[in-house]
């Protein structure tokens, strides 16, 4: 066991009173497991690059130019 599992398990409270040593030890062992499981699919998850929101600011029509004579009624 790492050093880091110590530290780990340590941090680990049981609230109860009716806790047997063998009752810890496994649920110490499912949380610590699950844990490892979640950080390590965490850390190979592909990055999520730009979101679409962000890619697409490069579309974005040119700023709206005002001032005098700039906002002219079509002909009619």
């Amino acid at each position: 066991m790492s050093d880091d599992t110590d530290d780990r398990a340590a941090a680990l409270r049981f609230e109860t009173r009716l806790v047997t040593p063998d009752d810890a030890a496994a649920v110490t062992a499912v949380l610590l497991g699950a844990l490892d499981e979640e950080s390590s699919a965490a850390a190979s998850a592909p990055d999520p690059g730009r979101s679409a929101w962000v890619r697409g600011d490069g579309a974005m029509r040119q700023p709206l130019v005002v001032g005098p004579g700039r906002w002219v009624r079509g002909g009619r």
